[in-house]
């Protein structure tokens, strides 16, 4: 799934933003396997669209309803000891990605990526 979204990236963006790209892809669908589906199993959905100057990905899955969007940061600016587990994936995505979106339709949960020239 990767190595697909990143063969479209390269066409339309600069190396360092489809790295960043492929980044984000492997974080979020490693998240959805560890959390969306508790009880084992389930599907991931990847559609990759190439618009002049920007990359366009969503990614699918019907686990367990989870908004990134609306996810409290994680504080960064706390010793290691102090921080609380989780959160650094969104955050590391949020802020590579241009433009990180989530919505829930039925039954699914969808994050769009975005990343331009």
């Amino acid at each position: 799934m990767v190595s697909f979204v990143l063969g479209w990236a390269r066409r339309v963006v600069p190396a360092e933003k489809a790295a960043r790209l492929e980044l984000a892809v492997e974080e979020w669908a490693a998240n959805v396997c560890r959390h969306a589906y508790p009880e084992g199993g389930g599907a991931l959905e990847v559609s990759v669209r190439a618009e002049p100057g920007r990359v366009v990905v969503e990614i699918a899955d019907d686990g367990c309803p989870f908004d990134p969007i609306a996810m409290r940061a994680p504080d960064v600016s706390l010793p290691l000891a102090e921080r609380q587990l989780g959160g650094l994936g969104v955050l590391l995505i949020k802020r590579m990605l241009e433009d990180v979106r989530y919505r829930r339709e039925g039954d699914h949960n969808i994050v769009t990526f975005t990343v331009s020239r």
